[in-house]
């Protein structure tokens, strides 16, 4: 007889068979009722021997799953027989009275993760002799898998992930870590307890059975000031992270609390004291325990990342943490404190390869935006490549890589290095979108749009990859395919602003997108309204490309000078904007009376790179 038994409602046989190729692909014996528990003549002795000589016992949980007499005789048989049995969740699901009964006290798992299944099998005695097979997955073209549903698939560290469908049940948990309060006696250390948070959620997004909100949705999170229950069903997330920190001198003190939002409930919550040597147990201490309060089994590879340390020194990670703070300003100022402080940090600890690729790529963001020196480039350049040599497996590297090389003109190695972050990272979200801004960047549409689509069909919702397949569809000359992507992100951009009005730069991103909608007037208030608000040169830059799309050559050309008043020099976006000239825009900006001045301005910037 099989190691393995796994118990299941006909209605889930796709998910179950699924499960048992894949166990099988992985040197796993597996029994399974090939005709359904739910066929009145398949509970027979042939069942019985097979719970009876199993040494493990797999039962999905789903609605169907509880309503079924049958696999609760199978798990209630199991439980006599002191069977170990392994519960998985194909969809959250509320155990029914008898149910909760024979499982009280065993971790559930969800089927999201194949290799945290094979894991949890390890740990109950059964160990795989190979990796699961995952081309199982995308032979198969229809069809609910894993509580997916594959048309087109691809796999990723064992997760199993939509690729031209999108998944019917997700399976993963949403998550949101909330900014932590500075409860400090000074009040002045809000810089550690955002760095708290931006640490957890690095160690967190490792985690593939979760859906988590990333750290600039946390950062924008402070500004709004509605009921905790309103932004939960407005933006699809269920659990949340909440939390404070104390910090006096070299004292620290982090209270952490997981909350259901739908039932209201604290899942654990937690107080730990210490030194500030102490802060990367603490981190990894409460990373592990929000894994644990919403019964995810870590795999081996996610256990590592969640335990690594980019740095042994406290006080390089603490300047860095305020590197971060000052760079997510997008500022010049900010730009260079953020270099100031990794130089700081780099001081203590050479080998610290984050604080090495982050001054890079604060290197290159000036460079894009403020100040065209070359040597910004070729310093950036060689911090990359001690990053890698430091760290070769800090993938994130070649983001700032990529760019640089893109900038520098070297378009060939750009690509190369995009291409290569998309291999090594087994086309993680990050290497794709990568990949994407290096196409649109060199007006490679085509391409841009491809890597894009794809980005969003994993996560529909992500305002600025949808941002980003509108401009590449703009840029190709593809106005229908620009519309029909800015009408689907209109609804996400009104949510987000109905939760943060005074987002400035998802504001002036909306108003573009009503007016590539086809929805003008709209469009038209939207930017009277952002012609009062906006001051810093980026967002005016997109101010006067909206003004110029909606046929005001005069406050095209306003806008336009206050974005080189406050300093914006993308040059090849400025002088595209001045001689898209052809019988097109350009001609309504040319009758303007400030059009020969602007142009003679923006000549002397792009000759002296200045």
């Amino acid at each position: 007889m099989a190691d393995i038994f796994i118990s299941y409602s006909r209605q889930d046989s796709e998910q179950a068979n699924l499960l048992s190729e894949l166990l099988a692909s992985a040197g796993l014996s597996v029994w399974i009722d090939q005709s359904g528990i739910d066929v009145a003549t398949s509970w027979s002795g042939e069942i019985v021997d097979a719970i009876n000589e199993c040494k493990a016992f797999v039962v999905l949980l789903s609605p169907s799953s509880m309503e079924s007499h049958n696999v609760m005789k199978e798990v209630s048989l199991a439980s006599e027989k002191r069977k170990k049995i392994l519960p998985l969740d194909l969809e959250p699901v509320a155990l029914t009275r008898d149910f909760e009964y024979q499982l009280a006290g065993i971790q559930r798992a969800p089927m999201t993760n194949i290799d945290a299944i094979i894991r949890a099998l390890g740990k109950l005695g059964l160990q795989a002799t190979s990796a699961p097979s995952y081309q199982i997955v995308k032979d198969r073209v229809a069809g609910a898998a894993l509580g997916t549903s594959i048309r087109s698939s691809s796999t990723k560290g064992g997760e199993v992930v939509p690729g031209a469908a999108q998944p019917t049940r997700e399976g993963r948990k949403s998550l949101m870590i909330l900014p932590f309060e500075d409860l400090s006696p000074t009040g002045d250390n809000g810089w550690f307890a955002d760095g708290i948070v931006t640490e957890l959620i690095g160690k967190l997004s490792n985690v593939k059975a979760l859906k988590l909100a990333d750290s600039q949705a946390t950062k924008e999170f402070k500004k709004y000031h509605g009921q905790l229950t309103t932004y939960a069903k407005e933006m699809g997330i269920r659990y949340f992270v909440q939390g404070d920190v104390r910090k006096f001198g070299d004292q620290i003190k982090i209270n952490t609390r997981l909350l259901d939002i739908e039932t209201g409930d604290h899942l654990w919550q937690d107080s730990m004291k210490g030194t500030m040597e102490d802060i990367f147990d603490i981190q990894e201490n409460v990373a592990e325990k929000v894994a644990a309060g919403l019964n995810i089994i870590l795999t081996s590879e996610e256990e590592e990342k969640v335990k690594a340390r980019g740095t042994a020194s406290v006080e390089a990670y603490e300047l860095l943490i305020r590197a971060n703070e000052y760079h997510n300003r997008h500022t010049l100022e900010g730009y260079r404190l953020a270099v100031q402080l990794c130089d700081d940090a780099i001081a203590i600890d050479p080998t610290f390869a984050n604080a090495i690729r982050y001054k890079a790529g604060a290197l290159a963001r000036i460079y894009r935006t403020y100040d065209r020196d070359p040597n910004l480039l070729a310093q950036a350049e060689a911090l990359v490549q001690e990053a890698l040599r430091v760290k070769p497996e800090l993938l994130l590297t070649y983001i700032a890589m990529s760019e640089i090389f893109e900038l520098q003109g070297r378009t060939e190695e750009a690509e190369r290095v995009a291409l290569e972050f998309v291999e090594r990272s087994q086309r993680s979200i990050a290497s794709i979108s990568t990949l994407g801004n290096f196409y649109l960047e060199t007006a490679q549409s085509a391409k841009a749009v491809v890597a894009f689509e794809e980005v969003l069909q994993s996560n529909p919702e992500d305002l600025r990859t949808s941002w980003n397949l509108v401009v590449a569809h703009n840029q190709s000359g593809d106005l229908t395919a620009r519309a029909r992507v800015a009408t689907h992100a209109i609804p996400y951009y009104q949510r987000m602003l109905r939760l943060q009005p005074d987002k400035q730069t998802d504001r002036i991103a909306y108003a573009i997108i009503l007016c590539y909608a086809g929805r003008p007037d709209e469009a038209s208030r939207e930017a009277e309204l952002l012609d009062a608000m906006l001051t810093d040169g980026a967002p005016l830059y997109n101010l006067a490309c909206l003004w110029q799309e909606l046929g005001d050559g005069a406050k095209a050309l306003r806008a336009f000078r206050r974005a080189l008043d406050a300093g914006y020099r993308k040059t090849v976006r400025i002088k595209e904007f001045l001689e898209d000239n052809e019988g097109g825009r350009g001609d309504l900006l040319k009758r303007e009376p400030e059009y020969a001045e602007l142009k003679k301005r923006v000549d002397e910037i792009v000759a002296g790179n200045r």
